[in-house]
């Protein structure tokens, strides 16, 4: 494991006091397990935004999208969804990788 060391100025110290938390280990994971799930939940918000706007799950529409049967796949508003869904896609692995080994350390 690779272990650094951080200088926290007094105020800094004197909040993660007030984070659960044995350690200052566990209390620093929470931080960031609590910063990384408003990031996933964040990126889950505008995956559903899409699944709402088009009705479909992410898979439905690339199927659909795929068969020519939601319009020209290259008109830029579906084009810019198309490719915004499948970033949130790949977003949402990221976040939840990140979460899932921090997880473990609180």
């Amino acid at each position: 494991m690779n272990v650094r060391t951080l200088e926290l100025p007094p105020p800094l110290f004197t909040a993660l006091e007030s984070i659960g938390g044995e350690t200052l280990r566990q209390k620093l994971a929470r931080l960031l397990a609590g910063q990384l799930r408003q990031n996933l939940e964040a990126c889950e918000r505008e995956a559903l935004d899409l699944e709402i706007k088009y009705g479909l799950t992410h898979e439905e529409f690339q199927a659909q999208l795929e068969a020519g049967e939601l319009g020209d796949e290259f008109a830029y508003d579906l084009e810019r969804d198309a490719m915004r869904w499948s970033d949130l896609q790949a977003e949402k692995q990221h976040w939840l990788k990140l979460l899932h080994s921090v997880k473990k350390l609180t």
